[in-house]
């Protein structure tokens, strides 16, 4: 797993290479240098190369030809750029609601559409986040791919899409709400009922009540990420 430093000279290396693409420093259609000479250019790792490489990918801006490397893309869409939230308390909340607007819908949908074969891939994900918390991981991994297979059940490809753009800004927002859950297991009660809660209203196919469930559960760890907050800034 990343350490904390590795996103965030990730998304500066993104926005440097970026950079050097709009200005014509890399022009569309050419062939990115290879990682080594990356790590050279901008003194980082390789990991961190390809954790930059792959923000730009699903921004569309880079591509990959198999056998080849990776290549400018030739007259991208204008990119959206998101800021990725370093820990901070309001912009995790803001990550939040912006979950919310997603996820909420995508239950909705999941309830109604879900095939058997993507049940199965819900309530594998639900085992392997609990076997992970067994072990004493942190479960984020876990936890984001349990999220993500509830949004490939919609059957929409742009709901897809969309948080496989926010990846980063979700894995982190995760990241910070399960790290502040882990010190009280209630809170890591309260946040398996609401897993199970959320999967077993689209097995039973019940838009309403999956959407009530995923509403909660969003809402429930925004308070619960407040009162830790309240706790720690009152010490």
């Amino acid at each position: 797993m990343l350490n904390d430093v590795t996103p965030k000279l990730a998304e500066r290396l993104a926005k440097r290479l970026s950079t050097a693409v709009h200005e014509g420093q890399l022009a569309a259609g050419t062939r990115l240098p290879t990682e080594h000479a990356l790590c050279e250019q901008y003194g980082v790792s390789r990991t961190v190369v390809r954790e930059a490489i792959s923000m730009l990918k699903r921004e569309g801006m880079l591509t990959s030809r198999q056998g080849s490397g990776t290549f400018v893309v030739p007259n991208p869409s204008v990119a959206l750029r998101l800021s990725p939230p370093q820990g901070n308390f309001e912009a995790i909340v803001e990550i939040l609601e912006l979950r919310s607007a997603l996820e909420i819908k995508a239950a909705e949908l999941a309830a109604a559409r879900r095939s058997n074969a993507q049940l199965r891939a819900m309530r594998n994900g639900l085992a392997e986040l609990d076997e992970a918390v067994e072990r004493g991981e942190d479960g984020v991994r876990e936890d984001l791919a349990f999220h993500r297979s509830v949004v490939a059940a919609t059957g929409n490809q742009h709901f897809l899409e969309t948080i496989d753009f926010l990846h980063q800004l979700v894995q982190q927002a995760i990241s910070v709400t399960r790290r502040n859950e882990a010190r009280n297991a209630q809170y890591m009660r309260q946040v398996d009922h609401e897993h199970h809660a959320l999967l077993d209203a689209i097995a039973a196919g019940d838009s309403e009540a999956a959407r009530r469930a995923a509403s909660t559960h969003l809402r429930n760890a925004e308070a619960r990420l407040r009162e830790a907050q309240s706790e720690a800034d009152a010490s």
